[in-house]
């Protein structure tokens, strides 16, 4: 499970979602803040995931207590362990499998 960056990080949860595409099927994307978010961005978050059928693997809601990774919005925001942060979809999923291998 990896905690996505809050959905009002815009650009940065796209990616999170788009980072998806370069890892495994058993990756699952949490994203929180739904309801505080723009209700426009959000319908087209939806819409992404529908279309790109990411429904089993991309979930709208609260954290999990059993996160793998947490998205950072900006890299050096955090010194957590699990923590991880990406320019692009690449460097997201890139980051995601560190930890994961490092968890393992």
């Amino acid at each position: 499970m990896i905690l996505g960056p809050v959905m009002a990080s815009g650009s940065k949860v796209l990616t999170a979602i788009h980072a998806l595409y370069f890892l495994p099927e058993n990756f699952k994307l949490i994203l929180t803040g739904s309801e505080k978010a723009d209700q426009s961005f959000y319908k087209e978050l939806v819409s992404l995931v529908e279309h790109d059928e990411l429904g089993g693997r991309v979930h709208f809601g609260d954290a999990s207590d059993e996160l793998d990774a947490i998205v950072l919005p900006n890299a050096g925001k955090s010194r957590m362990p699990n923590s991880v942060a990406g320019d692009s979809p690449e460097a997201l999923a890139s980051a995601i499998l560190q930890v994961a291998r490092t968890r393992a």
